[in-house]
């Protein structure tokens, strides 16, 4: 009996740590220009670049087939709000949870 009273309280405080760490470090960013990247097939915001020079690379959906053009026209300048987890200061410890552009 004890042992199946440990197991449960073991799997609220490790799934109570997980949904912890999908609410992650929420961030405002500037668009400054998006690109194709011919390599992996999809389009990429990048934000304008901070004080450390880092800035952030996100996926852009582009079903509707907008042109390059049309679409730096449609969120340069604009605002990005990403939510993420892990250490800014190690780039391949970074995992983005979610990210939405303001109309």
């Amino acid at each position: 009996m004890n042992k199946l009273i440990l197991v449960i309280m073991m799997f609220f405080v490790f799934a109570g740590q997980a949904f912890a760490n999908e609410e992650g470090t929420k961030v405002m960013e500037t668009i400054d220009y998006v690109y194709y990247d011919s390599a992996s097939g999809v389009y990429m915001a990048n934000t304008v670049l901070d004080d450390a020079e880092g800035f952030w690379s996100i996926e852009l959906d582009n079903e509707e087939g907008v042109s390059l053009e049309d679409l730096n026209k449609r969120y340069k300048g604009k605002t990005i709000k990403i939510v993420y987890v892990g250490d800014v200061d190690l780039d391949s410890d970074i995992e983005i949870v979610s990210s939405q552009i303001s109309e």
